[in-house]
């Protein structure tokens, strides 16, 4: 799909397209250049705006509440959401062997895809710029977002939940992998897998998976 397709869905036209098309190469394509470093500068951004919105519009809430809220906000489920609604898929450039990985091992790839952009945005214009952009693609979540909210991770949710019904939490075991990190734990006789750019991120979506597989026996 053409580039023009991408910048209408974002909402934002490249002076600098180059920038765009680099946000968009995956690190499986080409392992020199590549969108990482645009994503470490895209998620630093994302937090500093994120937490400055906070700040403001909470003015009388207390530092943990603000950095639960942004978790909240900025958690890798989140972003991957975005980018499936944005359709970036279609534009990432993958290796083949990644290109056919099962959407859930594709998470990370989404998450980081939306903070290469934010970063590329970022390069191609300015702070204002760019804080305009994150606002109005985290609209609908920061409309949503409210003090009497309760903001758990699914690993925090899934260790309360066993721990309700007499059970320890599950090992995580988590090793380093082309994705970032993969973790698996064993619960209900069964194994689950998640990767993630992060350690924590993919503790967090193998213990979202067996959320889902708990909550769904009991539905």
């Amino acid at each position: 799909m053409e580039l023009k397709t991408i910048q209408t869905r974002l909402g934002y036209v490249f002076k600098n397209t180059e920038l765009l098309e680099l946000a968009l190469v995956h690190k499986s394509s080409n392992n020199t250049s590549n969108n990482e470093r645009l994503e470490f500068l895209g998620d630093t951004i994302l937090n500093s705006i994120i937490s400055q919105y906070l700040f403001l519009k909470f003015p009388n809430e207390k530092e943990g509440l603000l950095t639960r809220m942004r978790s909240h906000i900025v958690k890798g489920e989140t972003l991957t959401k975005k980018a499936n609604e944005l359709g970036i898929i279609d534009f990432i450039k993958l290796s083949k062997g990644t290109a056919n990985l099962s959407k859930n091992r594709k998470f990370s790839i989404l998450e980081g895809s939306i903070e290469s952009i934010i970063g590329a945005v970022f390069l191609d214009s300015n702070w204002d710029t760019v804080q305009a952009f994150i606002l109005n693609l985290f609209k609908q979540d920061l409309s949503n977002i409210d003090v009497d909210q309760e903001f758990r991770d699914s690993k925090t949710e899934l260790q309360e939940l066993l721990q309700s019904k007499g059970f320890k939490p599950p090992k995580y075991i988590t090793t380093v992998s082309k994705l970032g990190f993969t973790c698996e734990i064993n619960l209900d006789n069964k194994e689950f897998i998640a990767s993630g750019s992060s350690k924590r991120q993919s503790e967090i979506l193998v213990a979202k998976e067996a959320l889902n597989h708990l909550k769904s026996k009991n539905a």
